[in-house]
């Protein structure tokens, strides 16, 4: 071989032993998520808030063979006003630039608008949608569109009936929050 081959060769050594480097130590960048999620098993009346206005009400039901999973589920009733549960969701461990999104599972017999809403501690609401769910008796989920977190840590995400006039009898189950970055 001649020295100027020779030289050629291990030169595109080189070039090939660091480009395998750079490759191997970049790795593949991956999504992150971080999920919470709560089906009223463990002591709802101390984990979630209820409230309400006018004529309605929130409960829970306690093995009483009325939820989607597990033996509990919330229940919203109102007549002439609102109600609502809600849960404080920790994002102290997601990024501030991330996106999340919030799903309920809801049963009603007689159809309902309902709603999901996400709160910060301040009271401003970060987002929120009011679907019309069917009265096929069975649990349907109830998604929200991926909402922009911007450093909010924590979030309260709460299901919500209102009725005037006409009564809505609403259960929710199984919550969960995610958070993509």
């Amino acid at each position: 071989m001649s020295t100027t081959f020779s030289k050629l060769l291990r030169r595109l050594g080189g070039v090939s032993l660091v480009a395998t480097l750079l490759v191997a130590t970049s790795g593949v960048a991956h999504a992150s998520m971080s999920q919470v999620q709560d089906g009223f098993e463990f002591n709802p009346q101390s984990s979630w808030l209820v409230a309400t206005g006018g004529s309605a009400a929130a409960g829970f039901d306690v093995g009483a063979g009325t939820a989607r999973s597990g033996r509990n589920n919330g229940w919203l009733f109102a007549s002439n006003g609102w109600a609502f549960e809600g849960y404080w969701v920790p994002t102290n461990s997601v990024p501030r630039y991330a996106q999340c999104a919030s799903q309920f599972y809801m049963q009603t017999a007689g159809g309902a608008q309902v709603g999901i809403e996400i709160w910060d501690a301040n009271a401003h609401l970060l987002y929120s949608t009011y679907p019309w769910l069917n009265g096929s008796g069975a649990y349907q989920a109830v998604n929200t569109a991926r909402w922009n977190l911007n450093g909010v840590n924590p979030v309260f995400v709460k299901a919500i009936v209102g009725a005037s006039g006409s009564s809505r009898f609403v259960r929710i189950d199984d919550m969960t929050t995610q958070c993509y970055w």
